[in-house]
Parts: structure tokens; C-alpha cells; sequence
């Protein structure tokens, strides 16, 4: 199975492509990797990278980038969107010293689903995750999906409600 981790940075895709890794023994194509390696440039065409990644996938592997979404290649069997609340996206942000604007900017894309219509205007087989406090939770259900086909229950988390205390705690 090939799968393409999307999501707003700072949900988790990374932690969760290495306990795949080391779980299922599933390769994981990072393409901030590529970007790194000079295979692509940091401000990607969709157009390039899907030439770029495209020859890369091979089976039991997933890409990660919040533009794996973007991945227009058949073989790809799940677009799995990452999710989480953006209030704690705030958290995991400033820790990682994202400047206020960056963090207001994903806090905002995340709490307006943003990521998740992109990729549900693009491909039918989208999951959703929800990775706010459990990253055991969230690798049980995407095993489930793997070795199950087994698809979780439909998200139904509404962040929007968020959006005033976004703009309280970042300062705009």
C-alpha cells in the first residue's frame, strides 16, 4: 500500500512516517528530503513535484510533505490528512520557534480544514486523523487502514470555533 501523509505542519506527519517505519517496516519518502538533497526547490511547482515523486513511489511506502496531497499519481492508495487542534498546533509551533505570523497562518489553514478540502476537491480516497493527543491512537488506526483496509470513522471535529482564540494567543 502506498500512502500520502498530508497535513498542516506541526500535526505530526513526521513522528507518525517513522513509527510506520519502524512498525510496518513501510519506506518513507520525505519530501522536504528531496527539497534538502536539491532534488526539488524549496518553493515547489505541484507540477514538479509530482514529476519528482511520482517515479519514487514503490510499494509499502509513504510520502510525507503538507503538499502530499498535491500527488496526483493512481498508485497511491490513501491521501491520509493528519489533523489536530489548533490550539495545540499554537504549542507545538512555538516550540518548534515558528515566528507569530507562520503560527497564526497554520493555526488558521488548520482550523478551517484547509488541507482536508484541498485534498477532497483533488481525490475521493481521503482519510482523516485526528492527531491531537495520541500518536499511539493515531498509528492504530492507520495500521487498521493498512493491513485492514479499514477506513476510521468520519471526523467531525468542527475547528472553526477556534479562529477568535487563534487571534487572542497569537497576537493579531
Amino acid at each position: 500500500m502506498i500512502i500520502a501523509l498530508s497535513g498542516t505542519p506541526g500535526t505530526g506527519k513526521h513522528t507518525l512516517a517513522a513509527r510506520l517505519k519502524a512498525d510496518l517496516d513501510y519506506d518513507v519518502l520525505d519530501v522536504g528530503d528531496l527539497i534538502k538533497r536539491g532534488g526539488l526547490t524549496a518553493h515547489v511547482s505541484i507540477r514538479d513535484l509530482n514529476l519528482a515523486v511520482g517515479p519514487l513511489l514503490k510499494e509499502n511506502s509513504v510520502v510525507i510533505s503538507h503538499m502530499a496531497h498535491f500527488l496526483r499519481s493512481p498508485r497511491i492508495d490513501f491521501f491520509v490528512v493528519l489533523r489536530c487542534d489548533p490550539l495545540v498546533l499554537i504549542k507545538r509551533l512555538k516550540k518548534r520557534g515558528y515566528k507569530n505570523k507562520k503560527i497564526y497562518d497554520n493555526a488558521l489553514f488548520e482550523a478551517i480544514d484547509g488541507t482536508y478540502i484541498e485534498a477532497i476537491e483533488l481525490h475521493k480516497n481521503v482519510v482523516q486523523i485526528d492527531n491531537t493527543h495520541s500518536i499511539k491512537k493515531s498509528i492504530t488506526l492507520l495500521r487498521k487502514l493498512i493491513e485492514e483496509n479499514k477506513v476510521p470513522k468520519p471526523f467531525k471535529k468542527d475547528y472553526s470555533r477556534r479562529i477568535r482564540t487563534i487571534e487572542k494567543l497569537v497576537g493579531f
